[in-house]
C-alpha cells in the first residue's frame, strides 16, 4: 500500500451498512499487500425500530430480569471464549466478513460461546456440533423481521435478536440433502437471502425454530454488561463507536474520533483488573487490523475496551444479551452400537 492509498483510504468516511476505508486512524501504513482487505461495518442506527422492540417485549430491558444478578459482575474476571474453546477444543476462529453483515456474525458468535456455556457452565445435556450460521440471521433479520426496507447492506441488532428469539438459529452445515448448505461462510449468499422479497427460505424456517434464543435483553450500561457476561450470557454490542487498531500494553483499544456503526460480541468481562472492561470479538479476521499486546490468552482479531466507552456503547440503545438458547440434546450411544 502506497502512502497516497493509504491516505485515501484513511480519509474515508463511514456509512452505516457500507464499507468502511481500510483501517481506521491509527493504522500502519506499511501492511503487507496480502493483508489489504476491504472491512465492512453494517449496524443501521435505527431510533424508530428500537422503539417498536420496546413495545413488542412485556420486559425489553436487562434491567427489568436482573434482579438475580445484579451487582454478580463486580469485582470479577469471567472469560466466556475460554469455555467455547473447551467445548470445540480449539482455539476461537474470528470470523471475517466479507459484506455488511457483522449483525449475523455477533449474534452468531453469540449464539456458539452461549451453547459452550450452556454445556459447561449451566451443565445442560447438549453438545456441542458446529458453529452457527450467520447468513440466516442477518437475512432473517432485514426481511423476516426487517420487512426487507433496507436496501444496502446492514440491518439492525434489535432485529436480529427478535429473529433469533422468533425464528431461531440454524448452523453450518448442510439442510434437506445438500438443498441449502451453510457449511462455509459466504458473504455474498448472506447479501442475496437478506434482499427484499427473499429472507430465510420457507423450507428452513421450520428447522430454525427447533433453536430459538428464548430471551433476548437490551443493555443499558456497563454494569448491566458486566453482570451479563459474568452470569454467561454473551452480549452483541451495536454501536457508532470506532476504535484505533493498536493494542496498548494492558490489550486495549483506544476510542477513535472516526465511527465504525459496527455490531461486535462482547465475550468476556475483568472487573477485578486496575482497568476494568469488556474483551471484544471483531469481525474482521485475526491480527491483520489489529496489533499489539493480549491478555488472558485473548482470541485473534479481539481487543479489550475501557468500561467508559463499554457503558457509551451500551447508552446507543441497541445491544443485547442473549440466554435460552434451545441447542442440541446430547444423545449417548452405547459403544455396542458405534460401528
Amino acid at each position: 500500500m502506497n502512502r497516497r492509498d493509504a491516505l485515501r483510504l484513511m480519509a474515508g468516511t463511514v456509512s452505516a451498512g457500507g464499507l468502511l476505508p481500510a483501517f481506521a486512524a491509527g493504522a500502519p501504513l506499511d501492511l503487507n499487500t496480502a493483508t489489504e482487505r476491504p472491512l465492512y461495518a453494517g449496524w443501521i442506527n435505527d431510533a424508530a425500530a428500537r422503539r417498536e422492540f420496546v413495545k413488542t417485549y412485556r420486559y425489553p430491558f436487562l434491567s427489568q430480569r436482573m434482579e438475580d444478578i445484579k451487582g454478580t459482575g463486580k469485582g470479577r474476571k469471567v472469560l466466556l471464549y475460554k469455555l467455547f474453546e473447551q467445548v470445540t477444543g480449539r482455539p476461537l476462529v474470528p470470523h471475517y466478513q466479507t459484506v455488511g453483515d457483522c449483525i449475523g456474525h455477533a449474534y452468531g458468535l453469540g449464539v456458539d460461546v452461549l451453547t459452550a456455556v450452556r454445556i459447561l457452565m449451566f451443565g445442560k445435556s447438549e453438545e456441542w456440533v458446529t458453529k452457527s450460521a450467520t447468513e440466516i440471521i442477518y437475512a432473517g433479520s432485514r426481511v423476516e423481521i426487517g420487512g426487507g426496507v433496507i436496501s444496502g447492506d446492514g440491518s439492525i441488532g434489535m432485529w436480529a435478536a427478535e429473529f433469533i428469539r422468533k425464528y431461531g438459529v440454524l448452523l453450518r452445515q448442510p439442510y434437506l440433502g445438500g438443498k441449502f448448505d451453510f457449511t462455509n461462510y459466504d458473504g455474498s449468499m448472506a447479501r442475496d437471502l437478506g434482499c427484499r422479497g427473499k429472507g430465510v427460505p420457507d423450507a428452513l424456517e421450520p428447522l430454525c425454530k427447533l433453536h430459538p434464543v428464548k430471551t433476548c435483553a437490551l443493555v443499558n450500561s456497563w454494569e448491566e454488561c458486566r453482570d451479563a457476561v459474568a452470569n454467561g450470557y454473551p452480549v452483541a454490542m451495536c454501536s457508532n463507536i470506532g476504535f484505533t487498531t493498536k493494542r496498548d500494553r494492558d490489550g486495549f483499544l483506544r476510542r477513535s474520533r472516526q465511527p465504525w456503526y459496527h455490531s461486535m460480541a462482547i465475550l468476556g468481562i475483568d472487573d477485578e483488573y486496575r482497568r476494568p472492561g469488556a474483551l471484544v470479538q471483531n469481525s474482521w479476521g485475526g491480527d491483520v487490523w489489529v496489533s499489539g499486546p493480549k491478555r488472558h490468552d485473548q482470541p485473534d482479531g479481539s481487543f479489550w475496551c475501557d468500561a467508559a466507552t463499554i457503558d457509551s456503547a451500551m447508552k446507543q440503545g441497541d445491544s443485547i444479551a442473549i440466554s435460552g438458547y434451545i441447542g442440541y440434546p446430547r444423545v449417548d450411544i452405547p459403544d455396542y452400537l458405534i460401528w
